[in-house]
């Protein structure tokens, strides 16, 4: 759905087929804010649920105990930290 998506595990990127294959491959790791997540559902169609209302989750996941995908609708939730080049 709609969102920004980040990987907690480098392998979404580098196997995923998000990088090309010829020549040195670079990779963004970024700082994320994911604040308050939620469990993510196809039907939230790019709004968040509410916590309690009037405040709703900040950002979406795969799993609630161990979460390896971060959805999240604001932009300004990431922040570059390094940039990797790899073979």
């Amino acid at each position: 759905g709609p969102g920004t998506y980040f990987a907690r595990d480098a392998k979404y990127v580098a196997d995923g087929g998000f990088c090309a294959n010829d020549g040195p491959r670079k990779m963004l790791m970024c700082l994320l804010l994911a604040g308050m997540p939620c469990l993510g559902d196809p039907e939230h169609q790019g709004v968040l649920p509410f916590r309690q209302k009037p405040h709703r989750y900040h950002s979406a996941v795969d799993s609630l105990s161990s979460p390896e995908i971060y959805v999240t609708q604001q932009p300004g939730a990431a922040v570059p930290a390094y940039l990797i080049t790899f073979a």
